[in-house]
């Protein structure tokens, strides 16, 4: 889960980003009580779905129904210390409108989280070539725009955004999909690769979460 990224070594190091926070259709209890502890946190949420699907409501300080990408989000520039979401640029309509906005109402100090479905685990990659592709990914909707870990970070990196973590959520065996010692996966008739171990990792990756901030410094891979 996303949530799991609170436990890293980085997001303990700043916990002023804990003190006024954007969340992105993500609504986890856990999560929304922890900041509710602090009584001077502000907690905004969006939802680009039915407001009933959020299950913690009345703990946020307000709620908007937005359709990224298509409407211009209703904050001051610089507002922000944490933004927080699932599939926001996946799900978003337009990236460039998407970035930038999230660029304008996040801090010069601020954290963005978003997690996002890696196309090129294997389950995906072995539908598209058996002709049965499938643009949710698995998931309750349709995608707009589909990332690997690296095509993600390069875009982020090209928008004024700094790559802090870049990491796996979820991940599957290398049973599930075997590198044989000639260097390829064999599937039925097909024969994917060659492939590094390096490489072939990626194959595994379900989905990934990308940590960036807008301050100076290096990029992380």
């Amino acid at each position: 889960m996303i949530k799991t990224v609170l436990k890293d070594e980085l997001i303990k190091s700043l916990p002023n980003i804990f003190s006024k926070i954007l969340t992105i259709d993500f609504f986890d209890e856990d999560f929304v009580q922890k900041i509710k502890q602090n009584k001077e946190a502000s907690l905004i949420g969006i939802a680009t779905n039915d407001f009933q699907q959020v299950p913690c409501e009345n703990s946020f300080d307000f709620l908007h129904s937005l359709k990224l990408g298509k409407d211009i989000l209703p904050f001051g520039d610089k507002t922000f210390t944490l933004i927080i979401g699932e599939n926001i640029l996946s799900n978003c309509f337009s990236l460039a409108q998407t970035i930038g906005e999230l660029n304008r109402i996040l801090m010069d100090d601020g954290i963005l989280i978003t997690s996002e479905p890696n196309i090129q685990y294997y389950i995906h990659v072995l539908k598209l070539i058996q002709g049965v592709w499938d643009n949710t990914l698995g998931e309750k909707t349709n995608k707009l725009h589909f990332f690997t870990p690296c095509s993600l970070a390069d875009l982020l990196s090209n928008s004024s955004f700094h790559v802090r973590i870049l990491s796996p959520i979820e991940t599957d065996s290398e049973d599930a999909f075997p590198l044989g010692s000639d260097g390829f996966v064999h599937v039925d008739r097909y024969h994917i690769g060659p492939l590094t171990p390096e490489e072939h990792k990626l194959f595994l990756i379900k989905s990934f979460m990308a940590v960036v901030s807008k301050n100076n410094g290096e990029n992380i891979r």
